[in-house]
């Protein structure tokens, strides 16, 4: 899997009340960080990325997403979740 173009900011064990926007798919419970057609497996963990054209972004991740993307790998190796 190709490394982000995102910078991760934080991934917590996933938590609807996290999510700015309670309407989208990763407050919902759904997959995000591969995209809504792609993944139906249920959502694990709330991640929080920036790039250069938004401040802040929300995602949610399941438990593939987690231990097969690189920069979630890294991520967690430095930040565990508790």
């Amino acid at each position: 899997m190709p490394r982000m173009t995102s910078k991760i900011l934080d991934i917590q064990r996933w938590d609807a009340r996290l999510f700015r926007n309670p309407s989208t798919d990763g407050a919902q419970g759904k997959c995000s960080a591969h995209g809504k057609d792609s993944c139906s497996r249920p959502a694990v963990a709330y991640v929080a990325l920036s790039d250069a054209r938004t401040e802040r972004k929300e995602w949610a991740a399941c438990d593939e997403w987690l231990a097969t993307n690189e920069d979630a790998v890294a991520f967690l190796a430095a930040h565990p979740l508790s």
